[in-house]
């Protein structure tokens, strides 16, 4: 395996950020129908009050929580736990990167013979980002809940049936 297989379309920046708010929003279904408070986010995560903050923000902006008047700075989410997929995560980051590319400076009319090129690469990128959201779809971040309950101890002990093979 080389080390372009370990990340997600080729990108460790995209992946890196993929798993931050997967993380975040992780939190969030854990929590569900509570309100997550920064204090709490910090503590899970291990990342800066600022960098949270600004996380918090772009999934208010993406319509993924709701920032509560009451006490901030706490958020919750703005629709049901089992609502929230891996899909939901990555568009999160998409738009993001995408809002930082918008304020790149447009091509120049040197770059006119490279057209057919970039609409071929870009008919290619969106095919394979409709695949991608297909395949994220099928990921509950509700995953997360079940998985973070089945790591707490137990009272008593589980018992394993006995297998026969006879």
């Amino acid at each position: 395996m080389n080390a372009v297989d370990e990340y997600l379309l080729g990108s460790s920046t995209l992946y890196a950020r993929l798993c931050l708010v997967t993380d975040v929003l992780g939190e969030f279904v854990s929590s569900a129908p509570r309100e997550v408070g920064l204090a709490q986010l910090e503590k899970h995560t291990g990342r800066s009050a600022r960098e949270l903050q600004k996380v918090c923000a772009m999934l208010c902006r993406e319509g993924l929580l709701l920032l509560c008047p009451t006490q901030a700075p706490h958020w919750k989410l703005a629709c049901e736990a089992s609502d929230v997929t891996l899909e939901d995560a990555f568009r999160c980051v998409a738009a993001e990167k995408a809002a930082r590319e918008r304020h790149k400076a447009a091509p120049d009319a040197a770059d006119m013979p490279h057209r057919e090129v970039d609409l071929l690469v870009m008919q290619a990128t969106m095919g394979i980002q409709q695949s991608v959201l297909q395949h994220l779809r099928q990921f509950s971040l509700d995953r997360l809940k079940v998985g973070a309950s089945a790591m707490l101890p137990t009272s008593r002990a589980v018992v394993w049936p006995r297998l026969s093979f006879s």
